[in-house]
């Protein structure tokens, strides 16, 4: 620098100084960048531990799910040997409830982790974040897409049964008792009667009928029999008793029957104030009604139609 005048080493000193704040400056800009980049740790953590938590449910609704799969078959082996049913079809609407009230939840979730995820500023990040949400919604929609599948099928059962009620007027054919031909003495005594009784009741037991599934008239022949023979007026008790074994004789459990059946009980659900959990256990009921129905398996839908009279009492 001895060969350089005084006015040219400020001039190279300026430059210099200039070239550092340069320098500096990039640095500077640079980091700045970095930082609005990099994702704010507590939203990145938040989003995680909800990410987690959804995992953790969802595995918990497939044990679910399969819990329940296994008790519709533990019914269905149940009814097929003539079983009753009601604690396992109680079991399965429970986890019906629980598996709906999970799909709400995991509902909420997903709009929080939306949330978290337009606070994290980094392109990159995001993207990365975004596919791995995707393929979690994807999985939960594919879940979702079964279940109102088989509320869609539900749905076209009900249809079905619905038009087929309409197209035969839900009619049964009239039936047509045969009297029991009357004594030649006109005698009667507690020993002819109470065996009728008998007969009737271990009929309607066998086949699966209700006081309410008789022709309206005849509801009360059992009662009048008893009372005839409290009174005894033995004749009076005899007849209404063989009136109603003849009744009961003639009854048979076929697709008119369940008709009727289904759609008297129907009737009765409308007119009563449930609550939503035994809205919900009936309609079960009524969806394997439908779906025995269907099959032509009227036996089956007969018992399941019992248990949910049983479950209005």
């Amino acid at each position: 620098m001895n060969g350089l005048s005084y006015n040219d080493r400020g001039m190279r000193i300026v430059g210099i100084v200039i070239l550092l704040c340069l320098v500096g400056t990039a640095v500077a800009c640079k980091s700045k960048s970095d930082a609005s980049t990099d994702p704010d740790p507590a939203a990145v953590k938040a989003q995680q531990e909800l990410l987690k938590r959804r995992d953790a449910l969802l595995e918990q609704r497939d044990r679910l799910e399969t819990e329940r799969r296994e008790v519709v078959e533990q019914i269905r082996k149940v009814e097929a040997s003539g079983g009753d049913t009601k604690d396992l079809a109680k079991k399965r609407d429970e986890l019906t409830a629980q598996i709906d009230g999970q799909s709400a939840e995991l509902g909420q979730m997903s709009d929080k982790i939306s949330s978290l995820s337009t606070k994290l500023d980094s392109a990159a990040a995001m993207a990365m974040r975004e596919d791995k949400i995707a393929q979690r919604e994807s999985k939960i929609a594919a879940r979702e897409a079964t279940i109102g599948e088989r509320e869609r099928a539900i749905a076209v059962r009900e249809e079905r049964l619905a038009q087929r009620e309409k197209e035969t007027c839900s009619a049964a054919p009239p039936m047509i008792i045969q009297q029991a031909p009357p004594r030649a003495d006109g005698k009667y005594g507690k020993a002819d009667v109470q065996p009728l009784l008998a007969r009737a009741r271990a009929t309607m037991l066998k086949k699966g009928i209700l006081l309410g599934d008789l022709p309206g008239p005849t509801q009360g022949l059992e009662s009048e029999s008893t009372k005839a023979m409290a009174e005894g007026d033995w004749g009076k008790a005899y007849f209404a008793a063989a009136q109603l074994v003849a009744t009961v004789d003639a009854v048979k459990i076929d697709r008119a029957f369940i008709q009727a059946k289904t759609t008297r009980l129907q009737n009765q659900i409308k007119a009563s104030k449930l609550d939503e959990t035994m809205n919900q256990q009936l309609s079960g009921v009524l969806s394997d009604v439908m779906q025995k129905y269907n099959d032509g398996n009227f036996a089956a839908a007969n018992q399941r139609l019992n248990q949910l009279a049983a479950l209005m009492k």
